[in-house]
């Protein structure tokens, strides 16, 4: 089997205390602690010439030399083959993540009613450590909203993810089409949100809750609706959607709300547009957007549709509002 250069470090002061294998996935997430906790059983790892067990302590000083199997990115697992389907709501992956363009309809682990049709469990196959329900799984999206997210493919790389939005590192913008106009049409909302007291599938703005907030900005403007871009600065249950509906603006097509429109939505029009995040693993800037899905093409005021604001992320990254609004009046027509 063919073996990836042997790796050797030294351990630092700040590190020393930890057990190998913690220390190792910390060092090379690229491979997960169980993974290490392999190679070390194996003896491809030693600690000042000396192969150790996965319990021992480091000490500031040691050195440490490691080689493992070299680990093919398209990997899968045996057990359970590839879906053409899932595969394709993939956009961008490596050793480490996946990106993936989730659709409509689609639960992301697994809840009542959604116990063998998730998303993680579509993704198992990519999943290099596919352990528990939610397999590298570290941030969520409502079933019916759209949109871009990040899958770590082992757990030490999902420890390193979680802990970045923790930290709010990684950047999430989202698109959603509302009723009515904002007035303002750009601001915060800086609201807490818990769950609702009188229906318990809803969550509302309600003392005590978590604080939430959102920020806005209306860059296309119809007779009846507004398109609104959102970024995220934390990121509650229901969040966009509760806040935009307790100034009186819900997305639409969000029944839950009260953003329905009978007879031409399924599901609010709520889009997970651009994602940004560092690499947890070789330290790159990634910056991905993607389109809405075709359903939007139904809604029925494009033609009738003014720009308000030609950014349409704030800082003016990618396309123009002009040209995601021309790109709609064309698809609407066909």
């Amino acid at each position: 089997m063919e073996h990836e250069p042997s790796r050797r470090a030294t351990v630092d002061p700040t590190e020393a205390g930890r057990r190998i294998d913690q220390w190792l996935a910390s060092k090379w997430p690229e491979r997960s602690r169980s993974a290490w906790q392999k190679a070390i059983k194996a003896g491809q790892v030693t600690v000042n010439g000396r192969v150790v067990p996965a319990r021992s302590l480091v000490v500031a000083g040691d050195v440490v030399q490691a080689s493992m199997p070299v680990q093919d990115e398209a990997a899968v697992d045996a057990d359970s083959p590839p879906d053409p389907v899932v595969s394709s709501w993939i956009v961008y992956q490596d050793a480490w993540i996946l990106m993936v363009n989730k659709p409509r309809g689609v639960v992301v682990h697994p809840a009542a009613g959604h116990w063998s049709d998730t998303l993680a469990q579509g993704l198992r196959p990519w999943i290099h450590e596919a352990a528990g329900e939610r397999p590298g799984i570290v941030h969520r999206l409502d079933k019916d909203t759209t949109g871009l997210m990040v899958v770590a493919r082992t757990e030490a790389v999902r420890h390193i993810l979680s802990q970045a939005i923790q930290a709010r590192q990684v950047t999430r913008q989202y698109l959603a089409i509302v009723r009515g106009h904002l007035d303002p049409s750009a601001g915060t909302i800086d609201a807490p949100i818990g769950r609702d007291p009188r229906h318990r599938l809803r969550m509302a703005v309600i003392e005590p809750g978590r604080s939430a907030r959102t920020h806005y900005r209306t860059v296309i403007r119809t007779p009846h609706a507004s398109v609104v871009q959102c970024t995220l600065e934390t990121g509650r249950t229901h969040q966009i959607r509760v806040h935009l509906a307790s100034v009186g603006h819900p997305v639409l097509g969000d029944r839950l709300y009260g953003g329905g429109w009978p007879g031409l939505f399924d599901g609010q029009l709520l889009h997970a547009a651009r994602l940004m995040l560092i690499h947890p693993v070789d330290g790159r800037p990634l910056d991905l957007t993607t389109w809405p899905p075709d359903d939007w093409r139904r809604f029925p005021e494009w033609r009738e549709a003014e720009v308000v604001d030609n950014r349409l992320y704030p800082d003016g990254a990618h396309m123009s509002t002009t040209e995601w609004l021309t790109h709609w009046q064309r698809s609407g027509a066909d």
